[in-house]
Parts: C-alpha cells; sequence; structure tokens
C-alpha cells in the first residue's frame, strides 16, 4: 500500500483559532496488515482518499484531536466506556457466557458525512418512506397493485409477516410507518445504496441519542467546532407527531382527557430493553409490558393504582406476532386480548401500525422502483442492491446460475439465518444450497455482494479500518410528511475483512456526524410538547396515582429485596468479624447465636451452628463463603442482590440515573470472586457492599418523590425489616432468654442490638449491662428508633392510609384489611408491657410472624388486580 509523499498538514482556513496545524500521515494511522483495498478502487474509505489523502470534511475533526497520542487517546477511550457503563447501558445477548447484559461497544471516532452528501441521501430516504407507506396503504386496503398484475400476489401471501387480521383496518391519515429505519452501505463508487428496510420496530434511535451524549462529552472540542447537527429538533417532531394521533382531543375535558401515550415493551429481557427505557423516560411516555394493559369494550387501559386509565396510543416495540394472542400468535404472553378489536374499533392508534412489518420483506425489493413509478410518479431515489427472489422461476434460475457472485439471505425477517456467500461454499455445500432452494424457493432472495466501505475505529493503540453500516431514522410529521434524524447508528464490523456486521457477533457502533454547511445551520433544540404525564396550560394535572400497578409491584419488591439484602450482608458480617477477630470483647460467646441465627435463616447448614472456640472450622468457612458469593444458594447474599438486580432492572424507567448505578454497583461488589478470598478480603468486600446499600438506602429517602412509586418502595422495605427483626428475634429464643446463663445471655442481646444496629443508642441510654427489657423495648416498641418493629408498624400505618382510599374492585377501603393487621400489631406492641412475659412475647412474635405476610395479600388485592375501569 502506497503512501503519502509528504505528511498532510491541514491548512489554516480549516484549523480552529488557537489550535495548531497537525501533521497527518496515513502510513501512522494504518497498519499494511488491517488494509482493505486502500488505494486500490476495492472499496470506498469514509476518512482516506485512494491516494492516501484525508478527504475534505475528515480535515477540521482531525486537526482538533491533536497528535495521536495513543495513551492520551486510550485516556479518552476510558473515559467513554466509563460513561456508558455509569448510565448503564447495555445490549442484550441471549446465552452469553459472560452475561446476558453485554456493555455497549461503541468507538470514539465518529462517521462523518459533508452536508451536500447527506441532503441527497435525506431526499431519498424521505420518498423511500413515503413509497413503503403508500404500498401499505394498498396491501391493507384496496389491495390494487396485485389485482392488475404490479405486485405479484405470492410475494405478500408466502410472507409470515403479512397480518389478514387488519386488513381492511383504516389507519389515521393512512399513515402505517410512523417510525422507519434504513440500512445504508457505501459502494466502492461513493454511491450509497440501501440494504434493508426496518419498518416492524426499529431499534437503534436510543443508542444512536446515548452515543452522541457520550462523544459530546469525550470531544467536546471537536464536537463544537465541526458544526455538527443536533438530533433534539427530530425527537421534538416525533414526540409532536405521537401525541396528534390520539383519537381523543387534547385538553377539553380536564386532566383525564389528555390523550395518553405509552411505550410497549417486551420486558427486560429483551435484547435492546435499555433503549426502551431511555427512549420512554427522554419522550416521557409510559413504559409498559402488555401484562400492564387489558382491553375491556374495545378500548385499551392501563392497569394503574387507581383503577383503569384509558390509552391512546401505543408506540410499539413488540413484534406484530406477539401483539394479540386472540387474532396472532395464540401462545404470545407479551400482548394484549382483544388489542386488534380496539385498533378496529379507532379506540387506540398503533405506531408503527400492525402488519408494516411486511416492509421488511427482502422479496418485495426488485419490486420498488416499478412501484415507485406507478405510486409516486417518480424514479427511485435512493437504490437499493440488486435484489432476485427465488419464488420467481427466472429470478431463481438466474440466482442458481450465477450463485458464485451473489449473497443468499432469507426472504422475510421471520426466516431468520446468517448470510450465505455463494463464493465462499464448496462444490458440496453448493449443490446441497441449490436443493433447499429448489424445495422451498419462496424463503431465499439472492443479492449482488458490495464491498462495504470502511471507517476508523481506535484499536489496540492506533487506527484500523472497518467495514460499516449505517442506519438512519425518519419519523412522520403531524403535517404528513417524514423527517429525518439528522444523524443515526453507524455500526462497524468485528474484523477487518468481515462483511457481516452485526451487534450480537461482536461488532461495534459509532455516532454519526452530520457536519452543517454553515454554524448558524445548526438545528437547535425544539421547545418540547406538553405530554400526558405533565399540567397544562389551564393547570390540570394527572393524579400522582397513576402508576401502573406493575410498576408499583415492582418498587415494593425492591424494597423488600433491598432490605433482604441488608439483613443478610449485616448478619454474615457480624459473623465474619467475630470469627477472624476473637479479641472483640464477647466474640467467642456471640459466635453461638450468630451461627444459629444462620441457620435459622436457611443460610448455612443446620450442623454448622457447633463450632471451635477459634472458629477455624473449615466446613464452616466454606459455608459462610457460599452464603456470600454462591448465586445458586437460594438464601446466600449474592442471591438477594441478583433479585434486587433483576427488579431494578424491570422498573429502571422509575429509578434515577444515580440509583441505577448505585444498583450497578451493588451487583459489582458481590460477584463471586475468581479465587477463594482469604477472611480479611472477605469481610473488607462486606464493609464496601454494606456502604453502598447504604447510599441506595439515602438517595430513596432523599431523591425520590413522595408519590405512589416511594411509598410502595418504602411499605416494601418496611415489611421486610418488620418480618427479618422477628425472625432474628425467633432464631435467638429471646422469649426464653433466662434458660441461659448471664454471659451468653448478653452476648444474645449484644448481637440483637448489633443487627438492630442501635449498639449506639443502647449505650447513651443505659450505662449498666444489657438488659433483656431494655433491649426489647428499644428493639420492638421504641417508635423513634428506624430499625425497630413499631417504626415500620407506625410508617406501615402512615403509607397505607396515604395510597387511594378507591377501591379498584370492592368499592371499599382497600387498605382495611392491611390496616387491620398493622393496628393489631401495634396494639400487641403496647400490651406486652416491655416484654416482660416471656409467654406473651412468644405468642406476641408467632401472631406477627403468620399475619405480616397477609399484608402483602390484601395490597396485591387491592391494587393489582383490576375488575372495573376507574369511574369518572
Amino acid at each position: 500500500m502506497s503512501k503519502p509523499d509528504q505528511p498532510f498538514r491541514a491548512p489554516a482556513s480549516v484549523v480552529p483559532s488557537g489550535m495548531p496545524p497537525v501533521p497527518f500521515t496515513q502510513g501512522s494511522l494504518f497498519g499494511e496488515a488491517d488494509a482493505i483495498g486502500y488505494g486500490s478502487g476495492q472499496v470506498y474509505d469514509e476518512m482516506v482518499t485512494g491516494q492516501g489523502r484525508l478527504r475534505p470534511h475528515w480535515q477540521t475533526f482531525m486537526s482538533t484531536l491533536g497528535p495521536l497520542d495513543s495513551d492520551q487517546m486510550a485516556e479518552r477511550w476510558e473515559e467513554a466506556r466509563r460513561l456508558l457503563h455509569q448510565n448503564g447501558v447495555t445490549y442484550n445477548i441471549y446465552g452469553d457466557p459472560n452475561g446476558m447484559e453485554r456493555p455497549w461497544p461503541l468507538d470514539m471516532m465518529p462517521l462523518l458525512l459533508p452536508a451536500h452528501e447527506w441532503k441527497a441521501i435525506e431526499s431519498g430516504l424521505i420518498q423511500r418512506a413515503s413509497l413503503l407507506n403508500a404500498i401499505l396503504t394498498d396491501i391493507y386496503g384496496p389491495q390494487t397493485l396485485t389485482r392488475y398484475g404490479r405486485l405479484p400476489p405470492s410475494v405478500i401471501h408466502a410472507d409470515p409477516g403479512f397480518r389478514r387480521a387488519v386488513h381492511g383496518i383504516r389507519v389515521p391519515n393512512d399513515v402505517h410507518l410512523h417510525f422507519y429505519a434504513v440500512d445504508l452501505a457505501r459502494a466502492p463508487d461513493g454511491r450509497w445504496w440501501v440494504l434493508s428496510d426496518r419498518t416492524q420496530a426499529p431499534s437503534g434511535s436510543g443508542y444512536a441519542l446515548e452515543n452522541r451524549a457520550v462523544i459530546a462529552k469525550v470531544l467536546p472540542d471537536s464536537f463544537r467546532h465541526c458544526q455538527v447537527e443536533r438530533l433534539t429538533g427530530f425527537f421534538d417532531t416525533f414526540k409532536e407527531t405521537l401525541l396528534s394521533l390520539a383519537p381523543r382531543a387534547n385538553g377539553t375535558g380536564g386532566a383525564r382527557s389528555l390523550p395518553r401515550v405509552v411505550l410497549l415493551t417486551p420486558g427486560p429481557y429483551n435484547e435492546t430493553y435499555f433503549e426502551h427505557v431511555y427512549l420512554a423516560r427522554y419522550l416521557g411516555l409510559t413504559l409498559v409490558e402488555g401484562a400492564d394493559l387489558t382491553v375491556r369494550d374495545r378500548t385499551v387501559f392501563l392497569k394503574t393504582l387507581s383503577g383503569l386509565e384509558q390509552v391512546d396510543v401505543i408506540l410499539r416495540r413488540l413484534d406484530a406476532d406477539f401483539a394479540d394472542p386472540l387474532e396472532l400468535r395464540a401462545d404470545s404472553s407479551l400482548g394484549v386480548a382483544g388489542l386488534i378489536e380496539a385498533v378496529r374499533a379507532g379506540n387506540v392508534v398503533m405506531a408503527n401500525a400492525l402488519g408494516s412489518g411486511l416492509m421488511e420483506s427482502m422479496a418485495m425489493k426488485s419490486s420498488l422502483p416499478t412501484l415507485c413509478r406507478h405510486l409516486l410518479g417518480e424514479e427511485l431515489r435512493l437504490p437499493g442492491v440488486a435484489s432476485w427472489w427465488c419464488g420467481n422461476d427466472a429470478e431463481r434460475a438466474y440466482v442458481i446460475d450465477h450463485l458464485d457472485g451473489l449473497v443468499v439471505k432469507p426472504a422475510f425477517p421471520s426466516l431468520s439465518f446468517e448470510p450465505i456467500f455463494g463464493a465462499q461454499l464448496s462444490a458440496a455445500e453448493r449443490s446441497a444450497l441449490i436443493e433447499r432452494i429448489k424445495r422451498r424457493p419462496w424463503y431465499f432472495v439472492a443479492q449482488e455482494q458490495m464491498a462495504l466501505s470502511t471507517a476508523p475505529v481506535w484499536q489496540d493503540g492506533r487506527l484500523q479500518p472497518r467495514p460499516l453500516v449505517l442506519r438512519v431514522f425518519l419519523c412522520a410529521t403531524p403535517s404528513g410528511g417524514y423527517a429525518v434524524m439528522p444523524g443515526g447508528l453507524t455500526r462497524v464490523s468485528s474484523e477487518s475483512g468481515r462483511l457481516v456486521v452485526s451487534m450480537q457477533s461482536g461488532g461495534g457502533s459509532k455516532d454519526t456526524w452530520i457536519l452543517a454547511p454553515r454554524r448558524a445551520d445548526v438545528s437547535s433544540a425544539q421547545p418540547r410538547p406538553a405530554l400526558a404525564t405533565e399540567p397544562t396550560a389551564s393547570g390540570a394535572r394527572p393524579s400522582a396515582n397513576d402508576l401502573p400497578s406493575r410498576v408499583a409491584d415492582g418498587l415494593y419488591w425492591l424494597g423488600r429485596y433491598a432490605e433482604r439484602a441488608e439483613g443478610a450482608l449485616r448478619l454474615l458480617r457480624a459473623t465474619q468479624s467475630r470469627l477472624i477477630d476473637s479479641n472483640m470483647p464477647g466474640a467467642t460467646l456471640q459466635v453461638r447465636p450468630l451461627l444459629d441465627l444462620l441457620c435459622s435463616l436457611g443460610m448455612i447448614p443446620a450442623d454448622m451452628a457447633q463450632v471451635t472456640e477459634s472458629g477455624a472450622n473449615r466446613g464452616l468457612r466454606e459455608a459462610l463463603h457460599a452464603a456470600v458469593n454462591d448465586p445458586d444458594h437460594p438464601n446466600s447474599l449474592r442471591a438477594q442482590v441478583l433479585r434486587l438486580h433483576r427488579t431494578a432492572y424491570s422498573v429502571r424507567d422509575r429509578l434515577s440515573m444515580d440509583m441505577w448505578r448505585v444498583v450497578s454497583a451493588i451487583d459489582r461488589q458481590t460477584q463471586p470472586p475468581k479465587g477463594r478470598m482469604d477472611p480479611a478480603s472477605l469481610l473488607l468486600r462486606l464493609d464496601d457492599v454494606m456502604i453502598t446499600l447504604a447510599a441506595f438506602s439515602g438517595l430513596e429517602q432523599e431523591s425520590m418523590t413522595r408519590g405512589a412509586g416511594w411509598r410502595f418502595l418504602d411499605i416494601g422495605r418496611r415489611i421486610e425489616r418488620s418480618l427479618h427483626m422477628i425472625a432474628l428475634m425467633r432464631g435467638v429464643h429471646v422469649a426464653d432468654l433466662d434458660r441461659l446463663d448471664e454471659p451468653m445471655q448478653a452476648a444474645t442481646l449484644a448481637v440483637l442490638l448489633e443487627l438492630g444496629e442501635s449498639v449506639m443508642t443502647y449505650r447513651a441510654r443505659h450505662l449498666t449491662s444489657v438488659q433483656r427489657s431494655s433491649v426489647l423495648d428499644l428493639l420492638l416498641g421504641e417508635e423513634a428508633n428506624p430499625r425497630a418493629l413499631a417504626f415500620q408498624l407506625a410508617a406501615l400505618d402512615r403509607h397505607m392510609r396515604a395510597l387511594p382510599s378507591q377501591g379498584v374492585g370492592t368499592g371499599t377501603d382497600p387498605t382495611g384489611g392491611a390496616l387491620a393487621i398493622v393496628a393489631a400489631a401495634r396494639n400487641g406492641l403496647e400490651r406486652t408491657e416491655a416484654m416482660a412475659s416471656g409467654d406473651a412475647l412468644r405468642a406476641l412474635l408467632d401472631t406477627l410472624a403468620m399475619s405480616l405476610p397477609d399484608v402483602s395479600n390484601f395490597l396485591a388485592h387491592a391494587y393489582f388486580s383490576h375488575a372495573f375501569a376507574r369511574s369518572a
């Protein structure tokens, strides 16, 4: 590969003021072994010409980077990685041995496109979106294209993506595609070609937005001097479009007539769930799963704490096949029964419309130029890669005869297999493929093999070229046209010679910069439209109790798991500290009640309650290690943290960024070590986890709005802390302490004080040795002690009285049963008279252990079962 004779020096006209010109040579960026035809005409490189010179629109960017020092670039890359990690940006990979949540791969070198080139792409994409929408309108309407032979009927009816159930349903303004994405690739001659269309539930826009947020922080000077088009205006337009789709009038009847727009997600296990959460937050929408919605009287409702709230618009991130088990896929548990009937009645609008995924069919690509001339009266401006559908006899014959120069792909999205490169097949593989094509010809499409253009990525301390595919996003506008995001999601291959660009196979991503011709042309953020969750000009504000019931349930269990993890952690830490430091006052005696508690809570085997004075029992050390680190141990600290993390993930859109970062930190700190930890290291790890759990509790108390979500989270915490304190008391047989000698009584009471975090309070109040009545009064009856049982019961009473008073299914006070249980518990504490009687204490603890779990049942019945819509 040839190198330029002289180093490149950016001309003064493109060097930002105050920044020196920076020498550039191709040889300093690309190694010979990594070249993919540079200068040979085989591929188009986005940054460097065939003569090894920087393209004009890259010169300012490279000048702002300064010398490409490997240490400095590595530091910037680490900053980007940390930002992504802190923000919890993940891409879920099923079956990944390193865990399902894979960190989002972002390269810090953006893809740059000049304004004049983008203008041509934008024009072609708007035309293409209009064309695909017109085809969908015909296919799900009069079907004149097939009736008059302009589109083969077999192309439609062989496609599993054709939804007969929605044929004849008229969509508002005949717009089927409200959000659309297209994958583009650049040919060696520099032209952009369409590889595929994404019309079902296009993904990637949220990741593109996050890429922009990170790169703008890591490369602020470059971003500012390159005059990059902003993305906010595009998303503002999309929000306005969603609001305009609502069947009900906006703002004519108070808060209840405001349009409610929700984003329907398959749930936390979907590969792009992070993006669903991100977009719901950014757009101000309610994130819902199928179980959050129900259909009554051909109307879709959201299940909330105060009853059923009508839904007007559903932004769908769920494939249509799973949307309605009554009329589509019967085994789907992700959708909403009766959804299509509600759409048919015009009571809810789907974006994108059900059935729009038909336009992802590769079998239809060869017909698009003809259909464009017929429907729009124009030539197709942005060409697609030459395609041949094997369901057509003539095209199938061509594919078989020219297989060596083609790439075979599935004709329909539901037929999933990796692209097959004909040139890479052996004779036997070629024959086998031809037989498969002949057996089911309508399953296969062949495309001309095209070399992908390359862009630089920073890897191994230098820039290396990688093949790329650019995904661009469009949205319908309220006026009926289409708007194009000025940027997109650039994806790059995992290897220099690999032509398959896929995130699941290890590919990476880039930010995409559209360079404005002049600084004044950079789009600025537009005023954000009011959404259904915001007050209107008249002051109408939706109820704070319009929280989806699933989210309330998730927050409730988040509080329980956080408290459960903390209780296990305190017990393990107290035990470990005494086993490794026998010089602690009373350590030897206090080990016994701690082991009894670990056994009673199922954290160590029952035979581990006996231990030598030195604590050198190897079996005990193994059991304690498992109680801390074993994820398969149902009662281990790691198992509790995994439950905490999964629950937090399911309600992530309701947690602040700081709260999510703390949850992620707890998960990282409790991951099993690769080797065996020594006792001191294990104790230090437990101390670190305790601090992080305390940070979560602090954010919960100091940063969460005192709405229904916070109340349910705190209710969960209070119930779990109550049950844990009762379990501790029963585990050490506190009602029967009189049977023990004085030293063991004192050791047991000291353990209870430490686990109840009340040692300092007790010492400040009582100068004598620990007494059972004083300890029990502090841990059970003291309402001013946030660790005491009385404090938990008083908090539960306040919370449940503040919850919605109108029952969603009974018409009566929904919390009456729960309040009765709490009131009986509080009365029981007051009547026990400082727990002087062991029998009274034992009876009280047994009663509370049986009755308090019923509070959960009452709450579920009151707020999570929806028999009727909320009355007007």
